[in-house]
């Protein structure tokens, strides 16, 4: 019989790290981030004869007037959805957990793809009212589509499998002398600064560095998470540069004895600038060689790894010498770590799903992800499962409302 077991947080991460639907936000170490932050976190398992059949990790929030909860189960729950016997004893002791934590709704969205036969069916079959296959990032908790790349092939057919103009950047920053160091928790400032310089960049808000060394507390102790930072090597750098002009001088030297014709001249410019380029890039190296002689950081990630799933949870970059592309340097070693881990996929987080058209919130995110040879992939969605279905109905219309309030501020 299929029934509520206790096991240890262990055997729960690795069920959840085993298990082709197991996500991240499953992980006891997870929930204790967001503990950290806020949330009430709890725990469930069923199984029989100490095999363990399902398991889902619970966050609750209370919901400010009413003294009431939401039990949001991210990315769960982990069970064979087809295994009905599973599930519902899966579903009676989350249901019972929900109710000492005075939860009024189970919100779940599963690590399911939307394809999967009968699915949807099957879900809602166990009472769960599916909210619809949305698009964007502000309809659900999180991003219905995410990207994610093949790593389950050799290191030399994951860089053919990249686009043309990736596979360039990464040999062009290979020239630069960068080392990927696996930096200790002490150096969480730095990563932060990045943080802080792309959030300006890039116009959206970043999290205290308490948030990001609370995941590194909790994660990189087990395995489960790293602190990436790019470090420029000057003198290298240098010598990269030095090597580019040689040969943008020859080529205008070549170029210059042929017959003048536009396209030719056009050329020469535009190597003539490059060449300008190199020369401001190769004093702004010396100066911060002379500002940082312990070394300068470019580029930083937080990286997580589930089990065959690698994540790039956090990215960030400085704003000065991003020509040298350090990030392309970053990403690529990355998943060539990733792939030495024995990850079969790297998951670069979410896209809107609205590719193309006018109403898309982030173009950039589409464009940057499908150069790794990511392919978008759709999930099943956000499911409610209401256990009062008067403050269910309530707490979503008054999401909404909140929802369109901000679009309203922000496009004032």
């Amino acid at each position: 019989m299929i029934q509520t077991i206790q096991i240890s947080d262990h055997a729960h991460d690795q069920f959840v790290k085993t298990h082709p639907h197991g996500d991240m936000c499953q992980l006891t170490s997870w929930g204790r981030v967001k503990q950290a932050f806020g949330w009430q976190w709890s725990r469930v398992s069923v199984g029989e004869k100490n095999q363990i059949r399902g398991v889902a990790s619970l966050l609750y929030k209370k919901v400010p007037l009413i003294n009431k909860t939401i039990c949001y189960i991210s990315r769960g729950f982990v069970v064979d959805w087809f295994d009905e016997a599973s599930v519902q004893a899966l579903l009676k002791a989350v249901k019972d957990d929900a109710k000492k934590h005075d939860a009024f709704l189970i919100k779940i969205d599963p690590d399911l793809p939307e394809d999967t036969p009968n699915l949807l069916h099957q879900i809602e079959s166990f009472g769960f009212k599916h909210q619809g296959f949305t698009f964007g990032f502000k309809e659900a908790a999180q991003p219905r589509f995410h990207m994610v790349t093949d790593l389950g092939k050799s290191e030399k057919d994951l860089l053919n499998s990249l686009q043309g103009l990736t596979r360039t950047n990464i040999r062009r920053a290979s020239k630069y002398g960068f080392t990927l160091e696996e930096a200790p928790v002490t150096k969480m400032d730095i990563f932060h600064e990045l943080m802080k310089e792309t959030g300006e960049r890039d116009d959206f808000l970043i999290r205290d560095i308490s948030y990001f060394k609370q995941i590194y507390h909790e994660m990189q102790p087990k395995g489960e998470a790293k602190l990436f930072l790019v470090k420029l090597n000057p003198e290298a750098a240098i010598k990269g540069l030095d090597a580019n002009d040689k040969n943008r001088r020859k080529e205008i030297k070549s170029l210059k004895k042929k017959d003048s014709t536009p396209e030719y001249n056009q050329q020469i410019k535009q190597l003539e600038e490059a060449l300008e380029n190199a020369a401001h890039q190769k004093e702004t190296i010396k100066q911060i060689a002379q500002e940082h002689p312990e070394g300068f950081y470019l580029s930083g990630a937080i990286f997580v790894q589930s089990g065959s799933k690698a994540y790039y949870l956090y990215g960030a970059s400085s704003n000065q010498l991003r020509d040298l592309l350090p990030n392309d340097f970053m990403v690529w070693e990355m998943m060539r770590y990733a792939q030495k881990q024995g990850c079969l996929s790297f998951d670069f987080g979410g896209v809107s799903g609205l590719e193309g058209k006018p109403e898309d919130d982030a173009p950039g995110l589409y464009i940057f992800k499908k150069r790794w040879s990511a392919v978008k992939r759709a999930r099943i969605g956000e499911f409610d499962y209401e256990l009062s279905h008067l403050l269910s109905n309530l707490y979503r219309q008054a999401f909404k409302l909140r929802q369109k309030l901000l679009g309203w501020r922000k496009n004032k």
